[in-house]
């Protein structure tokens, strides 16, 4: 498992599956999660989506974002 973080200037969408069709939601400039495992260049990240400590798994394509 690595810690990712969002390097660059833009939102970066969180995907439901590898095929990056459904976006189930975002990560922010500077905002950072847990990288699970790899599929398909797509980074399998757990990440926190409010302040009262609930996580959600997505996919995030791992290019442009430092890991």
């Amino acid at each position: 498992m690595k810690n990712y973080t969002n390097a660059t200037n833009e939102r970066v969408p969180v995907y439901a599956d590898s095929s990056m069709q459904q976006v189930i939601g975002t990560l922010y400039k500077g905002s950072s999660c847990l990288c699970v495992g790899e599929q398909k260049g797509m980074a399998i990240v757990l990440y926190k989506i409010n302040r009262l400590g609930d996580y959600k798994v997505g996919f995030v394509d791992a290019q442009g974002v430092q890991m």
